[in-house]
């Protein structure tokens, strides 16, 4: 498999591969299931959404009559329900991903997090990748943690770094070239991030991390431009080229996300990692593409999971 270098070549990926099944808490406004309309009469998905039988189906009625005959609905009203209702969905094996609709985050996240009947292993640690086409940049590149950890660990980054190497596979990205982001490139003691990225970079010289070239610390401008490399005369294997930008903490990784899409037109699409099955979980903010290319991400990291 060639590397998916733009978001639109998901939907050919996806398509080409199995269909995978998404499984929708509340899916009873037309927003959410807009995104999941496209994907399901292009036949790139198919979809079972968990709710109030009569909303549901005159939302999708409202969007496309096909789209409204392709779709299982299991008819549930209370909300905890609900949501336990679609994880549950993916436990039985009828659903390989899954996304939270019309329904407070709050309620779907404790079912997803649930110790018991949850799709967090245990002492699993549940993580946000963001998949990004910036303008100007030849290739996606992978961002994290931008939603979820708020001041990740050593060892949280090491995690973090191995689901996004993961999902980069997905794409067709055999040996994906990973940033540990910090202020500069020389190691700095009163830098935190500076040392953790020492560190996780000699965990992978030392194949304790594998599938990945990993280098850091590096200023994110020597992470993406090959002039700023050679500008500053630095010798790096990722020689400005990164596919993976693991940045120190929420505030960077959120702030770089949101200054990409918001000053920089670029797209994206995100999902919820660490768990048995992804989770897209869609931001109010999030227009129709993000939503769509989100769940198109989602069914090809589950196709490949399913295929490893």
């Amino acid at each position: 498999m060639k590397p998916i270098r733009l978001l639109g070549d998901l939907e050919e990926a996806v398509k080409g591969g199995p269909r995978m099944t998404l499984a929708v808490a509340a899916g009873e406004d037309s927003a959410t299931l807009h995104a999941i309309a496209r994907g399901v009469v292009d036949g790139l998905i198919q979809v079972i959404v968990v709710g109030h039988r009569e909303r549901i189906t005159n939302a999708a009625m409202g969007l496309s009559r096909e789209f409204a005959d392709r779709m299982e609905i299991i008819h549930v009203e209370d909300e905890t329900a609900i949501a336990e209702a679609a994880v549950q969905l993916v436990h039985d094996g009828r659903a390989d991903f899954l996304m939270k609709g019309l329904i407070g985050t709050a309620t779907f996240m404790k079912a997803v997090l649930d110790k018991q009947k949850g799709l967090v292993p245990p002492g699993g640690l549940m993580s946000h990748v963001a998949v990004m086409q910036v303008p100007g940049y030849p290739k996606l590149i992978l961002v994290s943690d931008a939603a979820i950890i708020p001041n990740p660990s050593m060892d949280d980054k090491v995690t973090i770094l191995n689901y996004a190497v993961e999902v980069a596979h997905g794409l067709g990205i055999e040996t994906p070239r990973a940033a540990l982001v910090s202020a500069e490139e020389k190691i700095n003691f009163r830098l935190q991030s500076s040392i953790d990225a020492a560190v996780i970079k000699a965990m992978a010289e030392r194949k304790q991390i594998r599938g990945v070239i990993v280098d850091g610390p590096l200023a994110l401008d020597v992470a993406l431009s090959k002039e700023h490399c050679k500008i500053k005369e630095l010798d790096s294997p990722i020689n400005g080229e990164a596919d993976i930008l693991i940045f120190p903490n929420i505030e960077t990784a959120n702030t770089f996300y949101k200054s990409v899409t918001l000053l920089a037109q670029g797209k994206s699409a995100s999902i919820t990692v660490g768990t048995r099955a992804p989770v897209v979980v869609s931001s109010r903010a999030d227009d129709d593409d993000t939503k769509f290319y989100s769940i198109v991400l989602a069914a090809r990291v589950a196709s490949h999971r399913a295929q490893t």
